[in-house]
């Protein structure tokens, strides 16, 4: 699962990104532009749009940090290379929810790399 929430009354995006992501996995980012917006589908209708952001980590150690709601106990945080789905794991690859997520920030993140007109 990747870090993610809902905007309080008072944030802009930016700012709940920010938020979010050092409250899920203790790690302060910048937050850059948005990679791509899609309609959400969890099973539990939490979300209405599954928007995702490029960021860089500015500081801050990886770890699971606190989780909101009684099923939302995070346990773990990791870092894995966008570049090659093979070490992503079997469990990754199964998940029908991430992993269209990490292809398609792999794919978004190709085409910034990618030379103008080619």
């Amino acid at each position: 699962m990747l870090p993610g929430g809902g905007r309080e009354d008072t944030e802009d995006e930016e700012t709940c990104i920010v938020r979010e992501v050092s409250e899920e996995t203790c790690l302060d980012v910048r937050a850059h532009r948005l990679l791509f917006d899609w309609p959400a589908e969890p099973p539990d209708g939490t979300y209405m749009r599954w928007r995702t952001w490029l960021c860089t980590v500015i500081g801050g150690e990886v770890g699971p940090g606190g989780g909101e709601g009684d099923s939302a106990e995070l346990v773990d945080a990791a870092w894995f290379p966008i570049d090659d789905e093979r070490e992503w794991g079997a469990g990754i690859r199964a998940d029908v929810y991430l992993y269209p997520q990490l292809c398609a920030i792999r794919d978004a993140l190709f085409e910034l790399d990618a030379p103008a007109g080619g």
